[in-house]
């Protein structure tokens, strides 16, 4: 398991295995992936439209919760082969420096995870059916995915075939997640390893007034800029599409909530809910942490500059090199999103909180319209 991290990369696609085969597999796979997420997207809204008068709301509510959640995994998948050329070549480059041993643990934490949960995910249902006497095969909590295909589920071979074909939107959906989590912290691990590598020079030509050396850290900096740059060029849509989605998801998963509060839903969305959003504030508290991990790490250049007394060098060579190097640190690695929000811990604290108070405001809508109604 020590490999996971480039094995997992190496088969989306992130490298080739010198023939070309293993990028025509992942670009076959990526299509096949692209269309059947749009199938289950199309037939689940067909399925809302036409669905008769007669049903109940906890199914509408359990059909749009599918409905979003296949149109962004489409997103997800579309802007990933968008970008494919970009995350191969930011891979090949993150691989020359390596990433640090801390950040490639979490980093197989995040594809163990991603790989235990949407197994235990896909495995509740059938439990449920098969523990729970108030279940059926067929009825609509029983599959991992809404039922949307016009077939009767009369006996357990049907219902097999079609508990196997929901499967794949879920795997789809971790799939994708688990790509752009793994991604984004192999780049910012990518990112840490060269400001080491950077402190450590710089920290070397301050120590022997070399201008040589400085020039080399000069230029290195100047590469690191341009991979942060590129990153962030990368990531812009797919980090847009999960926090402007989350959010929205968020705020539907908690209209959802209080419905099944007032009694109109099936307590079993309650649960739903409940773990979607939690892994919706997982994965926006990965992404605030990274990009926060990487504000401050011009900090190190400039400690080492300021620290010895070459800073006050009287060759004007060496004072110039300085202070082209100081100009360059003084900027932070701020991660903006199309300039909407910028990606850090205050990001977090804000969604959390906008997300306590929408709750709170229902909660609050409900009490005062049970109070009406008992007076």
């Amino acid at each position: 398991m020590a490999d996971i991290v480039e094995i997992f990369l190496q088969r989306l696609g992130c490298s080739d295995d010198g023939d070309g085969h293993g990028t025509r597999r992942v670009v076959f796979f990526t299509y096949c992936e692209l269309a059947a997420t749009l199938f289950f997207a199309v037939l689940t809204y067909l399925s809302l439209v036409y669905w008769s008068t007669g049903d109940h709301l906890s199914i509408r509510i359990y059909g749009l919760l599918c409905f979003v959640i296949e149109i962004y995994i489409f997103a997800y998948t579309a802007v990933r082969v968008y970008h494919q050329s970009e995350h191969r070549d930011m891979y090949q480059r993150s691989r020359k420096v390596g990433i640090p041993e801390n950040y490639r643990r979490k980093i197989e934490t995040v594809i163990k995870y991603h790989l235990v949960m949407s197994n235990v995910v896909l495995a509740i249902p059938m439990l449920c059916t098969i523990s729970l006497d108030g279940l059926r095969m067929g009825d609509p909590f029983t599959f991992p995915f809404m039922d949307v295909l016009p077939i009767k589920t009369t006996n357990v071979t049907v219902y097999v075939c079609k508990y196997i074909l929901y499967t794949f939107p879920l795997y789809f959906a971790h799939l994708e997640l688990c790509f752009l989590n793994v991604t984004f912290m192999y780049s910012t691990g990518a990112v840490i390893r060269h400001f080491q590598i950077l402190d450590e020079q710089v920290e070397e030509a301050m120590v022997t007034e070399d201008e040589q050396k400085l020039k080399i850290a000069i230029i290195h900096h100047q590469q690191v800029l341009k991979f942060f740059k590129d990153m962030k060029t990368v990531y812009e849509k797919p980090l847009l599409l999960t926090i402007e989605g989350f959010g929205l998801y968020i705020g539907l998963c908690c209209c959802a909530i209080i419905q099944v509060i007032q009694g109109f839903v099936d307590q079993i969305i309650l649960g739903l809910c409940i773990a979607s959003c939690v892994a919706g504030f997982m994965t926006i508290s990965l992404y605030c942490i990274c990009a926060s991990n990487m504000y401050d790490l011009q900090n190190g250049i400039l400690n080492s500059l300021f620290d010895h007394r070459s800073c006050y060098s009287r060759k004007q060579s060496f004072k110039r090199l300085i202070l082209i190097m100081m100009t360059r640190a003084t900027i932070p690695l701020e991660f903006n999103v199309y300039s909407l929000f910028i990606v850090n811990l205050n990001l977090l604290v804000k969604i959390l909180k906008l997300t306590y108070s929408v709750l709170n405001v229902l909660l609050t809508t409900i009490n005062l319209k049970f109070k009406e109604t008992a007076t």
